[in-house]
């Protein structure tokens, strides 16, 4: 570009312009060049463009959840991008061990799952080993059933916390308040489990029954977190479910 000024300033004056308007002229044009499209260029994006509205037109659920995966380090993004499905009016569901998968999805009835993926502090390690368990004796029932089910080597309890604050373990218990009071208790009753296990015995503590009258005692009585301290928790991530009552 600048070999070609004074050829350009040139060729101005020569076909009546002024100088210093050329010059100026040619400040914004060397500016562009910086990143400017040649044809074959433009024409990529031009067709990249036309596939990626032709999808969001017709699967819009599918390429949300694509995109929302794409981005899911960057909350700040994601938050943008849930915004963007209120818009189109697609149902946005929240992050759900027992539906969840480590990226965002699309479920039967066309809504978008949260991918648990995007919960901050959690990794595809823990979360790999939790789908497993899932897989293999189907949806937890409660947070005691959930430790007892889980490798605690690959799943620690720090990851446990950031799946309660972010709702992602919401239909394991009462509310979070409790499932974090709880949270000792259900982590030492799994190790108890587990160590009865590798010696062959029977499941004499009882963390595996699925007995409703059972299973509502176990949890710490605690009062609900007030919303503050809710959304705190959450690190960003339950705001984008407006719709979803915190408790």
């Amino acid at each position: 570009m600048a070999k070609q000024r004074a050829t350009f300033e040139e060729g101005a004056i020569a076909n009546g312009v002024d100088g210093e308007l050329a010059m100026k002229i040619f400040d914004l044009v060397e500016k562009f060049a910086g990143y400017g499209f040649n044809k074959s260029h433009s024409a990529a994006y031009a067709l990249v463009s036309y596939q990626t509205l032709w999808l969001k037109t017709h699967y819009p659920a599918e390429f949300m959840a694509a995109v929302m995966t794409a981005d899911m380090d960057n909350t700040e993004k994601v938050v943008g991008l849930v915004d963007e499905c209120l818009r189109m009016k697609l149902k946005v569901l929240p992050p759900d061990i027992n539906s969840g998968l480590y990226r965002f999805n699309v479920d039967e009835t066309g809504a978008i799952v949260y991918g648990i993926g995007a919960i901050k502090g959690v990794g595809e390690g823990p979360i790999d080993a939790i789908l497993e368990a899932r897989n293999k004796d189907g949806h937890f029932k409660d947070l005691f059933d959930f430790c007892a089910r889980i490798d605690l080597k690959k799943v620690n309890k720090r990851v446990i916390e950031k799946l309660i604050f972010a709702g992602a373990l919401d239909r394991l218990g009462p509310h979070r308040a409790a499932l974090m009071a709880s949270l000792n208790d259900a982590v030492k009753a799994a190790s108890q489990h587990h160590q009865a296990e590798a010696f062959g015995q029977a499941d004499m503590f009882g963390v595996l029954t699925d007995a409703p009258e059972e299973v509502e005692h176990k949890y710490t009585q605690v009062e609900p977190w007030p919303e503050k301290v809710w959304l705190e928790r959450g690190e960003g991530h339950t705001w984008a479910l407006p719709h979803r009552s915190p408790n």
